[in-house]
């Protein structure tokens, strides 16, 4: 017993100083159940990212060696968060971090390209885990890198792809069929790779919108589903096996005519569509029927903020919006979300997070 209260203490004594009293993952108790507590990290405009560790307050902090860049994106895996972005604007950045506590990132080397990063995501199956990161055209391929290092050394995953331009917006992984998807706004197509699959891309679905971007969603007779949406009013869904066919329509109902195009979408599993928007919008839907549930688009704790970005990080949804502002809320619906105060210039990306208490 006197050595339990000892380590107890012990804990007390090094929980750190942006750890809030009443989160269970920050007590004595709540450290030595988890190694690891509950972190989200969001990227930026203006070389910026901001985290938190009990979803009510956020810190900012600055990307190593990026001077005017902005980090697109990020996503989380085997206990290591990858960003990617620009250094400059242009200059591929990329850099990994695996606190605890703060994040801690280093700036990393792209590898085989030199070109702006737009989008990174995880994966994990049979074959290993990996991390791809993907970004602006080179001629008619987009280029993309791959790390099944946790993000320290890179290698070519070059995606080909006629009629290149713009950048790839989304890539996403696929837990049932052990893919890499990712969608590019032009030509407006998916493309599909395994994990230690190289170059080797499949030709996917033309999305027909612009801008396309794709979430994970809920998992269907043993396949997972994604949702993909862009600018304008429409949302497809699709079967983790069929970016070769159409995907089911889950318009028009999912959005009312005139109600501004979704930014970012985040499902919480067993729980709920989320798919937050400019002008405070945030629209919730709890089935793959395409019906509103949320009545009006308006976040109740929202005032003047367009929504930019989303994400799930059990058992939280999390939102940013342009203003300084970030919220959450543990249902998603938009009468019960909560905001925080950041005052740091700079418009956040994406979210991505380590799931905890």
């Amino acid at each position: 017993m006197l050595a339990l209260v000892l380590l107890a203490l012990a804990l007390q004594c090094r929980r750190p100083a942006e750890c809030n009293a009443l989160d269970f993952s920050c007590s004595p108790l709540g450290m030595l159940a988890f190694a690891s507590p509950w972190m989200a990290v969001a990227t930026g405009t203006n070389c910026m990212g901001w985290y938190s560790i009990d979803r009510r307050t956020w810190q900012p902090f600055a990307f190593p060696g990026c001077t005017s860049g902005t980090i697109s994106s990020i996503a989380y895996g085997g206990g290591t968060f990858v960003a990617v972005g620009s250094t400059d604007g242009t200059t591929c950045g990329i850099w990994t971090s695996t606190g605890v506590y703060t994040p801690a990132f280093q700036q990393r080397s792209c590898g085989p390209t030199t070109v702006r990063m737009s989008a990174v995501g995880f994966g994990s199956g049979t074959a290993g885990s990996e991390f791809v990161a993907a970004g602006v055209p080179s001629g008619a391929n987009f280029n993309a890198v791959s790390s099944t290092d946790g993000g320290i050394t890179w290698t070519d995953a070059l995606i080909s792809e006629a009629g290149s331009a713009g950048a790839v917006v989304s890539v996403v992984y696929s837990d049932t069929a052990q893919l890499f998807i990712e969608s590019s706004g032009t030509p407006q197509n998916t493309r599909t790779r395994a994990i230690a699959g190289g170059t080797n891309w499949a030709d996917g679905d033309n999305m027909g919108v612009t801008n396309p971007k794709l979430a994970p969603g809920p998992l269907v007779n043993g396949s997972r589903r994604f949702l993909g949406f862009g600018n304008s009013p429409s949302v497809v869904q699709y079967s983790d096996d069929a970016f070769a066919t159409s995907p089911t329509n889950y318009s028009p109902n999912i959005f009312s005519t005139g109600a501004p195009v979704a930014n970012d979408m985040a499902y919480g599993e067993g729980q709920r569509f989320v798919f937050v928007r400019d002008s405070c919008g945030v629209t919730t839907s709890a089935t793959d029927s395409g019906a509103d549930a949320s009545g009006a688009y308006t976040m109740t704790a929202c005032s003047v903020s367009n929504l930019k970005a989303a994400a799930y990080i059990a058992p939280y949804f999390v939102a940013a919006g342009d203003d300084g502002f970030f919220y959450y809320s543990t249902t998603g619906l938009r009468t019960e979300w909560t905001r925080s105060a950041v005052t740091t210039a700079g418009t956040p990306q994406k979210i991505a997070g380590r799931p905890g208490f």
